[in-house]
């Protein structure tokens, strides 16, 4: 019997822990939903979009100079050979040297001209010996004039008076020809500039027996420069005479110049044309010289921003535009050519358009920006 109550006590008292527990357990749960509804709730911390600093500024409306690229080298405008007539003479005195400007008419050298100068003396002195039998003749046939009309002599004797003296004058007038022809050999020993210019090459040597046709000199004639540019022969139609060319020359300061002809043919291996254009003299151009060039062959408008405005994405170029409240919008734009650090734009944007000058890279669609400078270049250039 006793041992039946203790074990309903014991039952009674697991019976009551666990009533207990549950009855905790249940107000714990109704505590903490309380609290839940009374607390508020606080929201996440509100993230400031900051502004940007930029600059702006209005697409720029340009007239531009529509140019052709071309390559080719420089040579002499004209280059004069320098030669002497002479022969078999030795060249006694040499007055310039290559990078010499001479005058025209200036003495270059000078060849031995003794033997010469004695054929011109005897060809002159027998031309006088001429002229005194001429002068001889003709007085003997004027004389057989007048005694043929008194019948003081015969016809033969008259037709040979008259026939000597066609052979003396015949005489004179062959002297007078070899006196020329020895005076200009004497003046060939005079080696002399036939033109302004300087000299591009010397090849007379002192000392050295000279050749007929033997060339002494090479000259620049007039100091005159020209480039001969290689152009396909498809631009050639739009090439015409005055048209302004700019030169570089390697590193050098650029040379202006001025189209003076066209080549007639077309190369028929490489296909290009020649061009010819004049250069202003200039102290940097060397006959020889390879050097690229500009053509201006007309002119164009067009409406153009700064390289450094436009972002590239995905083989497209865009621009950021600014808007009401100093918002900007990210647009498309479609570039044409290119041209000392401006770009063309041919879709996209107008004149009275602001865009951010420089550094749309940090910058997303919809972004607010705050404006520290605004360049206005809605100004045509020419």
């Amino acid at each position: 019997m006793k041992k039946r109550l203790m074990n309903k006590g014991v039952r009674f008292f697991h019976r009551w822990i666990w009533r207990t527990a549950l009855i905790l357990s249940a107000a714990y749960a109704i505590h903490y939903a309380a609290a839940q509804q009374t607390e508020p709730t606080s929201a996440p911390p509100a993230v400031e979009n900051t502004a940007l600093t930029v600059s702006t500024l209005s697409p720029r409306a340009m007239t531009w100079s529509r140019t052709l690229l071309a390559t080719g080298s420089i040579a002499a405008w004209q280059e004069a050979f320098i030669s002497t007539e002479a022969h078999g003479v030795s060249i006694t005195s040499v007055l310039v040297d290559v990078g010499d400007e001479v005058r025209k008419g200036q003495l270059l050298a000078e060849l031995q001209s003794q033997t010469l100068s004695a054929e011109l003396e005897q060809a002159e002195a027998e031309l006088r010996q001429a002229i005194a039998q001429r002068e001889e003749a003709r007085a003997d046939a004027q004389r057989v004039n007048r005694l043929q009309t008194s019948a003081a002599i015969s016809a033969q004797q008259a037709t040979q008076y008259r026939v000597t003296e066609k052979i003396a004058n015949a005489r004179v007038a062959a002297l007078e020809a070899k006196v020329k022809a020895a005076r200009y050999r004497v003046e060939q020993t005079n080696i002399v500039a036939p033109d302004d210019g300087t000299v591009t090459e010397r090849l007379a040597t002192l000392g050295h027996v000279v050749s007929s046709g033997d060339v002494l000199f090479k000259l620049n004639r007039q100091n005159r420069m020209e480039w001969h540019a290689e152009l396909p022969a498809d631009d050639l139609a739009l090439i015409q005479a005055g048209q302004r060319v700019t030169l570089s020359i390697a590193e050098l300061a650029p040379v202006n110049g001025q189209v003076r002809q066209i080549a007639p043919t077309i190369d028929k291996n490489t296909r290009n044309g020649r061009v010819y254009i004049d250069l202003q003299p200039s102290s940097v151009v060397r006959a020889g010289s390879f050097a690229t060039g500009k053509i201006v062959v007309g002119h164009s408008q067009v409406i153009a921003v700064p390289e450094s405005a436009l972002l590239l994405h995905d083989g497209y170029a865009y621009v950021f535009r600014v808007k009401n409240e100093n918002r900007v919008q990210r647009i498309r734009v479609v570039t044409g050519v290119r041209q000392e650090g401006w770009v063309a734009i041919t879709e996209g944007l107008q004149t009275d358009d602001v865009i951010v000058a420089d550094g749309g890279t940090f910058l997303s669609d919809g972004d607010s920006v705050r404006i520290v400078s605004h360049q206005d270049r809605s100004l045509e250039e020419k």
